[in-house]
């Protein structure tokens, strides 16, 4: 019932949204379909008694006229499964496209995929993504359509199958019992029965199923990070301890594949013993009326039909116990995503600034591209104070540097600052276009154009962006601007540097942050690079953090900030 609960909860913005109206016309449409199938094979049973009965009175004039009766039926129930399979993949990939769509935005928004880094869950979003959300559309449909054409195909066969049974008196032990549509009880017990046994055979297969997602996808996440990574781990010669890393993480997808395929080995073959007996039971229940000869032998096989059919819709969670077990696994997984959304997205609202504190009131204010920090303090995730109680108010186009001992603090201060870091207390302003750039820039695997426009719209002004590039020193890169390339691979870590940089020249935003924008250049470049963004930007508000001399001697104003433990001292 749980499941249940939070599967209504994923798809509830789906079949309830803008378009609710268009997916619940196409799942009546493929219902329809499907009742439309089941009436046919409801015809194609009464076929199957009127060609036996033919077939064993020797009747060969009307065997043209059933055959083609029975091919009119073929082409119709043909048509009813390809249409229908048609529609289903339809919707299933318009329920995919919202949910993508949905997860996506939800995830990026609000710096949301970065907050989950800290909290460490969910593991592997891209996973969640891009094959959780197709398989909880793909099985959550398939398997409603399933369910009602069990349904249907009991309502349409159980009536057929009790005339076929008729009143059967039994003797037993003396007693005369009289039994009204004994095959349909003999179905049900029989369902029963197989169920419950199928339900003890395959029931650790839902953790195992989960449990296995995990270990695929952090075995995934390790290859991608060797491959991402994969310079590094060559300068430090470490193909042997990524060897071993990997290793551990597959035999830890070995032990549950050697747990499941054990699991799954018992389910299939009761499954298999139970297909079988299934195909048995229904000549055995009408056999000894047929040899008392009050049942036909075209009767007997409409009765093997229908028997079949009831059978099935009475077996219908044994059929599906496997496809139910793996919906539930990715629904668990989807909707444990989702709730890790919403808690990181409350749990931003409740670090943030406290309402009954307003934001600072910019003062001087003269023009765009003004910092104010009253009383803010920066906190660990724990709740540790990193930096307390910091006031201060610059304008455009002063640079300021944020000095202090290397691990205070001054970086999650700017990621304070960025909306990462929900960690604080107190209150900021910021007034004007602000541009972040960290340590390590993001380079995505895309043109050179949109690389370095990045995360803007693609300038489409090419000498703006080859003579950016050569101010930066990357005039090299100019006559290439459309070709995508994987910019990390190519470009040193240096050159990534440089092309950070060019992404200020090319905005000029009203504030610049720069978190050792430059750390990777010789001092000597990177002064050059500094030198030539402070003449590009003259009406900048520029922050910043370098440790390199060079830098540091650009800034006209200094901020020297001192840990919690240090004011503490002091006041002491």
């Amino acid at each position: 019932m749980n499941t249940l609960k939070k599967f209504f909860y994923l798809a509830r913005p789906f079949w309830s949204g803008t378009h609710g109206r268009l997916q619940w016309l196409m799942l009546a449409v493929l219902i329809g379909f499907t009742l439309c199938s089941i009436t046919i094979s409801v015809w194609i049973a009464a076929w199957d008694k009127r060609f036996y009965d033919a077939l064993a009175a020797f009747d060969g004039a009307s065997m043209p006229a059933l055959i083609v009766e029975y091919l009119g039926y073929m082409a119709m129930i043909i048509g009813c499964i390809v249409c229908g399979d048609w529609l289903q993949k339809r919707l299933i990939f318009r329920w995919r496209t919202q949910l993508t769509e949905q997860f996506q935005q939800n995830w990026l928004e609000g710096h949301k995929h970065y907050r989950l880094r800290l909290t460490g869950e969910p593991d592997n979003p891209d996973q969640r993504i891009a094959e959780d959300i197709y398989l909880l559309a793909d099985k959550s449909i398939g398997l409603f359509r399933s369910f009602i054409n069990n349904i249907a195909k009991f309502s349409a066969f159980v009536a057929v199958l009790w005339t076929l049974s008729g009143v059967q008196t039994f003797n037993i032990g003396g007693y005369s019992i009289t039994v009204y549509g004994y095959l349909v009880w003999v179905a049900l017990i029989y369902s029963i029965f197989s169920t419950i046994i199928a339900h003890l055979v395959g029931r650790k297969l839902k953790n195992l199923n989960i449990d296995r997602q995990h270990r695929e996808a952090d075995y995934r996440a390790a290859l991608l990070r060797v491959r991402d990574h994969a310079e590094q781990i060559a300068f430090y010669n470490g193909g042997e301890a990524e060897t071993g890393r990997l290793k551990q993480r597959y035999l830890r997808i070995r032990d549950n594949w050697r747990r499941l395929t054990n699991c799954e080995f018992r389910q299939e073959t009761f499954w298999a013993t139970y297909v079988r007996i299934s195909i048995f039971i229904p000549i055995l229940a009408t056999l000894p009326m047929y040899l008392a000869k009050t049942m036909t032998f075209g009767d007997m096989m409409q009765t093997r039909t229908s028997f079949a059919r009831v059978q099935d819709s009475f077996g219908w969670f044994t059929d599906a116990y496997r496809r139910l077990i793996e919906w539930a696994a990715v629904v668990e997984r989807l909707s444990g995503f989702q709730t890790a959304l919403e808690q990181v997205e409350q749990e931003g609202r409740s670090t943030a600034r406290p309402a009954s504190e307003p934001a600072p009131t910019l003062n001087n204010r003269r023009h765009s591209g003004t910092l104010a920090l009253q009383n803010l303090t920066v906190h660990t995730q724990t709740g540790s104070p990193l930096l307390t109680d910091i006031n201060l108010e610059v304008h455009a186009p002063e640079w300021v540097l944020l000095e202090g001992r290397s691990g205070i603090g001054k970086s999650t201060l700017l990621r304070s600052l960025a909306g990462l870091w929900p960690y604080y207390q107190g209150s900021f302003a910021l007034d004007g276009s602000l541009l972040f750039l960290p340590q390590r820039p993001y380079l995505p695997a895309d043109t050179l154009r949109h690389t370095v426009s990045y995360p803007h719209t693609a300038c489409q002004d090419d000498r703006l962006i080859q003579t950016t590039l050569e101010q930066v020193g990357l005039g090299r890169l100019k006559n290439n601007l459309d070709e995508p390339y994987e910019w990390h691979g190519i470009l040193s870590g240096g050159e990534q540097q440089r092309l950070s940089l060019a992404r200020a020249l090319l905005h000029k935003p009203q504030i610049l942050f720069l978190d050792e924008a430059t750390n990777q250049l010789d001092g000597e470049s990177a002064l050059t690079l500094m030198q030539t963004l402070k003449r590009a930007l003259p009406d900048t508000l520029v922050i910043g953090i370098s440790h390199q001399p060079e830098i540091q001697a650009l800034f006209g104003r200094k901020v020297n900030l001192r840990p919690f433990n240090e004011l503490a001292n002091r006041s002491d």
